[in-house]
């Protein structure tokens, strides 16, 4: 992993880009690659690059990267996973240097474009200079797992890894998005090319944009789900099929010249992916990170059992909440704004106890948006999961491994869980509704009583914009609609968190589940494949039964349950009310301080929460750059 930047003057050709301000953007990003760093400008185009070194250690792996005459150059932020593939029939018409997949993904453009991305399997954020027909491409991978960002004034492009690199560059405005803003509030992140800057915008998953010389712009889409058909074989295949696809791609993802460790948190999926890591003979050193005592699960014995069961090295850490104040802020700095939740703060944490040890870690992310892992999902279907829960064990399911079944139904018992389900049931009818509802559960009615800027809230944008999205997808399936939504914004939210929380402390984070081959796969698996026999991820829990344990295979979903409740109502309840009832806050005019004040005290309100968690992070975001000065 890397950190990108650059500038194109695209409609001054004749001023060049100033060398000073190139260096600042790229210093902003020294987290993420402490190993290098290196520039290229010539006249209206700079490019900046700063190096994670992981793959060809040497000088031949530097950037930015030319091709052989000079004419093509990149910066390049990701991994080319598959790229000797492609690197054996370009060796016929090109002269290699080294054996960088980032030399494979510059003679790949060179020759075919974004278009002949679409088939790799990688994840990437690029920007790619044609110096003979001097254009600017910006590209970013299929699923959105690393990120660019861009500043377009309509003179000059400035793009980063990080949108805090594009404040090093003069005229770069920091004013808000209010529909951004609205888009969190709603769906834990702006969505599709939105930030909470208006005035920045960032590369779609597995899009384009371009800009030529003479002022043309352009951009496309090379990548995206479309394929829905199941396919044929019955659930035996699917599920053999699977652990096969799941194996290789594990295998292809433990390319790297350094050792490869993996986050665990003794669920399924980080598990899973250990477990085929030490299949492919590379037994990764694990982390994780546990709460005790703190009113959440205590993961430790089920993340000890898990890696004693599969043979692995397992080193753990507590996160006691102690330096919640201080991380909060820094972390939302890091982060470049709001997006998802408090897993935040352990990703940090666990982040930091692997980097001591490897410079690469593997993950599990993505599994619950592309197998059907949330309980959110039987809402498409609730008549056939709630007929499911009377079945221990879906006919026709591969024998010889651990029993499938009930996690799924646990989950759905939870109170919270049923309390949503309660407020709900009058668009049982409409599973539209009924999903929107259930995802975006605080009412409109509540944000509207804490924010004095009617113009950052409106649940009918909000509606609007999720119905649009799922009515034009392919998909037929209402579930499948709904996940595809999750895969094009709250997926890349994620992936975002995650970039920001693993690169501050120089370590690559990879997301196997985000492969586009697992993810192509999964998305043409029926409703009864991912939810069934009261188990979500059934066919993901049965392709793996014979390599986890049953009490892995069927344990209920938890995540990084952050105990943020406590924290915040607890030891750090003085810091949450400073913020929130501070100068600064009440000057601003986005609340209504009064109203902040009571929602302060119903702390045994079911969405304080989610309600005063995020108003807490919308306003250190602004005061980490809002009232930063320019």
């Amino acid at each position: 992993m890397c950190g990108i930047a650059g500038i194109f003057n695209y409609r001054r050709p004749d001023e060049p880009v100033d060398r000073l301000v190139l260096e600042r953007m790229t210093r902003a990003l020294a987290h993420r690659g402490p190993d290098g760093e290196g520039f290229h400008l010539d006249g209206p185009i700079g490019l900046g690059h700063r190096r994670l070194a992981i793959v060809d250690l040497s000088a031949t792996g530097a950037q930015p990267m030319s091709n052989e005459d000079g004419s093509r150059w990149i910066v390049y932020n990701g991994e080319f996973y598959d790229h000797a593939a492609y690197r054996a029939e370009l060796e016929g018409r090109h002269v290699f240097r080294g054996r960088s997949d980032t030399e494979t993904l510059l003679h790949l453009l060179e020759e075919r474009g974004p278009q002949g991305l679409a088939r790799i399997s990688a994840i990437l954020a690029a920007g790619f200079w044609d110096a003979s027909a001097r254009t600017l491409t910006l590209l970013r991978g299929a699923l959105g797992v690393k990120q660019v960002y861009f500043h377009d004034d309509g003179e000059r492009v400035a793009f980063a890894s990080e949108i805090k690199a594009l404040f090093e560059v003069p005229g770069v405005p920091r004013e808000v998005d209010e529909e951004a803003v609205n888009q969190y509030l709603h769906f834990h992140t702006p969505l599709f090319d939105r930030t909470f800057f208006r005035g920045i915008r960032q590369v779609e998953p597995g899009c384009w944009r371009s800009w030529t010389q003479d002022g043309a712009r352009g951009g496309g889409t090379y990548w995206s789900l479309t394929d829905f058909e199941t396919p044929a074989g019955g659930e035996a295949q699917r599920a053999e099929a699977l652990g096969g696809l799941l194996g290789q791609v594990v295998s292809d993802q433990l390319m790297s010249d350094v050792p490869v460790g993996a986050f665990f948190s003794g669920g399924i999926d980080s598990s899973a992916i250990a477990s085929y890591a030490a299949r492919a003979g590379r037994p990764p050193r694990c982390f994780g990170l546990h709460f005790a005592g703190q009113g959440v699960v205590d993961e430790r014995p089920y993340q000890e059992a898990a890696a004693k069961a599969l043979g692995l090295e397992l080193e753990l850490m507590t996160l006691d909440g102690s330096t919640f104040a201080d991380d909060l802020p820094r972390l939302l700095r890091q982060q470049d704004q709001p997006v998802i939740g408090a897993a935040m703060l352990p990703m940090f944490h666990v982040s930091k106890l692997a980097a001591r040890s490897v410079k690469v870690c593997l993950g599990g992310q993505a599994a619950d948006e592309v197998f059907g892992g949330y309980a959110r999902y039987s809402l498409a279907h609730p008549l056939r999961t709630a007929l499911g829960m009377l079945t221990r064990r879906g006919a026709g399911a591969p024998t010889g491994g651990a029993v499938v079944g009930g996690n799924l139904r646990r989950q759905l018992l939870e109170v919270s869980t049923l309390r949503r389900l309660l407020q709900n049931v009058g668009n049982a009818l409409d599973w539209r509704a009924l999903y929107f509802g259930n995802f975006a559960k605080v009412p409109e009615e509540t944000w509207l009583e804490l924010f004095d800027a009617r113009e950052l809230v409106s649940r009918d944008n909000a509606w609007q914009t999720f119905r649009q999205a799922v009515d034009r997808s392919p998909a037929r399936d209402p579930a499948a609609k709904v996940m595809h939504w999750d895969a094009q914004t709250y997926l890349p939210g994620l992936f975002q968190q995650d970039d920001r929380m693993s690169m501050a402390v120089s370590l690559e984070s990879r997301v196997p589940f985000a492969d586009p081959r697992l993810v192509e796969f999964a998305f043409r698996l029926p409703f009864e494949d991912k939810i069934r026999a009261g188990a979500s991820k059934w066919l993901l829990r049965q392709a793996v039964s014979d390599v986890l344990p049953e009490l892995v295979i069927n344990r209920r979903k938890v995540g990084f349950d952050t105990p943020i409740a406590q924290w915040m109502s607890g030891p750090h309840a003085g810091f949450v009310r400073e913020t929130l009832l501070s100068r600064r806050a009440r000057e601003r005019g986005w609340w209504r301080p009064a109203a902040v004040e009571q929602w302060l005290g119903r702390t045994h309100h079911p969405l304080w929460t989610d309600v005063v968690w995020k108003v807490l992070c919308v306003e250190l975001w602004a005061q980490a750059f809002l009232d930063a000065p320019p």
